[in-house]
């Protein structure tokens, strides 16, 4: 039984990364993870280690304009310019932390014959490492392939113990394999009564499962996906405690509007803080800021003066600061019923049922206080509409940065202090398609590098 710890070690050294973690006892020797207790505690190591910092993706996005305080953080200047020697050590940086998750939850899959108490709970755990293992995939698939073509070289899929050099799947392939490790997840999980909103919950799984169709173009399998969720939790905060509740809401507690959390342990805005003085480095994109009558406007944004007079106003963001020294841990939200609604609504505009998508973005609009929309829309219209009013909802969370690639549009870059662009980031710029690690392509002659990125000689 000595054999699994063993394995996890050497293909941890061989990717470059490190068990080194407090339960590394607990998965090692003749008593290697064969009892629920043991299996939680791994299962929630493959969660502690996620690459969740956002500010990876919002500062790629446009949610955000640079300040002057850009210029004394010549790294994150960098990134916000797509710079790729950045982007680069990100990737790398993300590619492992994800895979090093992946071998927890192999090393969980592999055990489950050892397992002694093999109850309803033993059947969560390992729904929810299916679960996890899609979502990861899933975010593989968005960051390391260009947007969906089925023969497009996809994600390298590692289900083994053992060093794999696995060829790149397709497209079609990895999001086969993703839906099928949905299917068994959900069926597993949706039996579990009581479900943590620590962990990936029914509801947040059968919302990825629409991400996918989205991604897929499939949108008649979005838009059912979509309207069952939808039936379920049809309550979006409708006044400013209870959207301020979304970006408070504890462990254990489950509340409608919100499907899955994530224990942060730390500040999710903590990518933007410079110095107590002079504020954050970046201020919400003025595109993006709300009228005061929307119930968002006191907690997605907050205003921010210098002290300079000669300095302008800024709106910083928000949802998990309400000052911009506050910086204490918060949990962070990653699904939520909000998205559901604009799934559905992006469906049903894709399917050109305009009427049905104005009426759904309409609800959505009168909940956080903003006029209804005409009935003379195009789709066209609607369209851009609705992906405004997305980036708006969504703005600090990285979802918008997948939203932007897959939408196929073309992002500014700003001048600091200003609305004048600096350049302009291509929607066909190959940057959007992040490069596979060195790390990777050392190890595995059988990968095959994204277009545009340094290739290993």
């Amino acid at each position: 039984m000595k054999k699994i710890y063993f394995y996890i070690l050497c293909v941890s050294i061989l990717w470059g990364c490190s068990l080194d973690q407090k339960n590394q006892d607990e998965i090692s020797g003749d008593t290697i993870i064969n009892t629920v207790q043991k299996a939680y505690s791994v299962l929630a190591e493959a969660y502690a280690g996620l690459p969740m910092q956002t500010g990876n993706f919002t500062i790629l996005s446009d949610d955000l304009q640079p300040r002057y305080t850009i210029n004394y953080n010549s790294s994150t200047k960098a990134y916000y310019a797509w710079k790729d020697s950045e982007i680069m050590t990100i990737s790398a940086d993300i590619w492992q932390k994800y895979y090093q998750s992946l071998i927890h939850i192999n090393a969980l899959l592999a055990t489950e014959n050892n397992i002694t108490d093999k109850t309803e709970e033993w059947n969560y755990i390992k729904g929810n490492a299916l679960l996890l293992k899609a979502y990861i995939y899933f975010d593989l698939l968005q960051l390391y392939s260009e947007r969906f073509t089925p023969s497009a070289p996809g994600i390298i899929a590692k289900d083994n113990l053992q060093v794999e050099n696995n060829k790149r799947l397709t497209q079609e392939e990895s999001i086969k394999a993703i839906q099928s490790l949905l299917d068994q997840g959900i069926d597993l999980v949706e039996k579990h009564s009581v479900q943590a909103n620590y962990f990936i919950t029914t509801p947040a799984a059968k919302n990825l499962q629409a991400q996918v169709y989205l991604f897929t173009k499939e949108y008649d399998k979005a838009e059912k996906t979509a309207k069952e969720l939808i039936n379920l939790f049809p309550d979006m905060p409708n006044h400013e405690t209870a959207y301020s509740a979304i970006w408070n809401t504890p462990l254990q507690k489950n509340a409608s509007a919100v499907y899955w959390i994530y224990n942060y342990q730390n500040n999710p805005n903590q990518f933007l803080y410079y110095e107590k003085d002079k504020g954050d480095y970046f201020y919400i994109n003025h595109f993006f800021t709300f009228d005061k009558e929307d119930i968002r406007s006191q907690i997605s944004q907050y205003l921010y003066t210098e002290s300079d007079e000669n300095k302008p106003e800024y709106y910083f963001l928000g949802k998990y600061k309400t000052t911009h020294t506050a910086n204490e841990a918060r949990n962070m939200v990653l699904s939520r019923n909000t998205e559901s609604y604009f799934i559905l609504i992006e469906s049903l505009i894709e399917q050109n049922k305009v009427e049905q998508a104005r009426n759904y973005l309409n609800i959505f609009l009168s909940t956080v206080n903003n006029p209804p929309l005409s009935t003379e829309l195009s789709q066209n219209s609607l369209r851009l509409i609705m992906r405004h009013e997305k980036q708006k909802e969504f703005i600090g969370e990285k979802i918008n940065f997948f939203d932007l690639k897959r939408w196929e549009v073309s992002i500014a870059r700003y001048q600091t202090d200003s609305n004048n662009r600096l350049s302009t980031i291509s929607n066909t710029d190959y940057r959007w398609t992040w490069p596979i690690p060195d790390s990777e392509m050392r190890y595995n002659n059988r990968a095959t590098q994204n277009e545009g990125w340094p290739k290993i000689k």
